[in-house]
C-alpha cells in the first residue's frame, strides 16, 4: 500500500446520503490509518464526524472559487489549485455531472484523485452502500462494515446528559423519540397517524415524545400541534446534529420517514422503525440490527420514480401503514429487549 499522509475527501450530499456514504469514507480510512483526513461539504452536517472516528478536520464546499471546478474550460482558482496539489488523495462522492471536477483536478495534476459516483443509474435497484462498495472493490479498497456508525463524542454526550436531565427525562418512562419530517413531504406518514401514535404511547405506556423539528419540518410539526396538546411531548427545534445525535442515542426507541434524521437514528445504533412509501428501503433504507423497516410492497405504484412522486395525490403506500402496526412494532422491539 502506497504512503499517504494527506486525505481530502469532497462529499456535499445530503444527511441521508453522507450517511449512506460512511462505510465507503470508513474503508479509505481504514486503508490509510495513519493519514489525516479532511471532508469537504456542508458543514452543517459534516458536524456529525469532525473529530469524532471519520475526520481530523472538516471544511466547507461553498467557497470562493469552488465553482470553476465544476465547469470545463473555466479559468481555476490559483489558491485552490494549490490547496488542492497538498494532498496525496482526493476521493469525490458525487453524480455524473461532478466528473467534470474530478477532470479539472487531473488537469492540475493533483497526486491521486479518485471518484465514486454515489447513486445508481436509474435502471439499476441496487443498495447504495453496496453499490459505493462495489467501487471502491474495483479500485483495490478492502470492504469492512457496510453498516454506517455515527460516534457522538464525550461533549455531545454530556450535553444529551443536561438535556434529559432539565426536562426530566431521567425517569423509567419510556422515551420515544419521532420524527415526523422528512426531505419531501411525498414521503411522510400522515401527520395525523403521528399523533394517534403519540397519544397512544403517551396512554398506554406513560412515554415521553422527543419530537426534533428542523427548518423543512416546522409546517408539519404546526399541524402536529394543531392536534395534540400534551406536556410529554418534548419539541427539539434546530439542534446541530452532533448534539442530536447524542439525544437520539439516550432514547429507547425512534420513528420516522425515509428521512435524514432517521438515518441519523440508526447510525447512532438506538432501535428504528423506518416507515418507507414511495422509495423502495431495499435501495435507500437505514442499516443496522435495530432497524426495522414497514413497507407495504405490492402496490403497482410503489416504489415511484422522483417525477411520479411528485405527481402522486393520495400516497396509499404511506396510508397503508397504520398506527395499530406501528405501535405493535414498537412493543415488539421492547419485549426482544433490542
Amino acid at each position: 500500500m502506497k504512503h499517504v499522509n494527506r486525505i481530502l475527501i469532497i462529499h456535499q450530499g445530503a444527511i441521508g446520503d453522507f450517511i449512506l456514504s460512511l462505510p465507503a469514507i470508513s474503508s479509505f480510512k481504514s486503508s490509510y490509518p495513519d493519514a489525516s483526513v479532511e471532508i469537504q461539504g456542508y458543514l452543517h452536517i459534516l458536524q456529525l464526524v469532525e473529530k469524532r472516528f471519520y475526520a481530523d478536520k472538516i471544511s466547507s464546499i461553498d467557497q470562493k472559487g469552488m465553482a470553476q471546478f465544476y465547469s470545463e474550460d473555466s479559468v481555476l482558482d490559483a489558491k485552490l489549485i494549490e490547496r488542492f496539489k497538498q494532498f496525496d488523495l482526493i476521493i469525490i462522492f458525487g453524480r455524473e455531472r461532478s466528473k467534470t471536477f474530478l477532470h479539472n483536478l487531473k488537469k492540475i495534476k493533483v497526486k491521486e484523485v479518485c471518484f465514486i459516483n454515489v447513486f445508481p443509474q436509474c435502471d439499476e435497484d441496487m443498495d447504495i452502500i453496496d453499490y459505493q462498495m462495489s467501487q471502491l472493490s474495483r479500485l483495490g479498497y478492502g470492504v469492512l462494515d457496510k453498516v454506517p456508525k455515527l460516534f457522538p463524542d464525550e461533549e455531545d454526550g454530556k450535553r444529551a446528559t443536561e438535556f434529559f436531565k432539565k426536562r426530566r427525562l431521567n425517569d423509567n418512562s419510556l422515551k420515544v423519540a419521532i420524527h415526523i419530517g422528512s426531505g419531501s413531504r411525498m414521503k411522510v406518514w400522515p401527520t395525523g397517524r403521528f399523533v394517534q401514535l403519540s397519544e397512544k404511547l403517551i396512554a398506554m405506556d406513560g412515554a415521553k415524545i422527543i419530537l426534533p423539528i428542523g427548518p423543512a419540518d416546522e409546517s408539519m410539526a404546526q399541524e402536529y400541534f394543531d392536534l395534540i396538546d400534551s406536556e410529554a411531548i418534548i419539541p427539539i427545534a434546530n439542534l446541530p446534529l452532533n448534539e442530536l445525535a447524542a439525544i437520539l442515542k439516550k432514547c429507547d426507541v425512534y420513528v420516522g420517514n425515509d428521512s435524514g434524521i432517521t438515518h441519523v437514528a440508526a447510525a447512532v445504533g438506538i432501535p428504528v422503525v423506518a416507515l418507507f412509501g414511495p422509495t423502495d428501503p431495499l435501495v435507500w433504507g437505514m442499516r443496522g440490527d435495530n432497524v426495522s423497516v414497514m413497507y407495504k410492497g405490492g402496490l403497482e405504484c410503489s416504489p415511484c420514480s422522483r417525477e411520479e412522486m411528485k405527481r402522486c395525490v393520495n400516497r396509499r403506500c404511506l396510508e397503508k401503514i397504520s398506527v395499530e402496526e406501528v405501535y405493535k412494532k414498537i412493543n415488539e422491539i421492547r419485549k426482544l429487549g433490542i
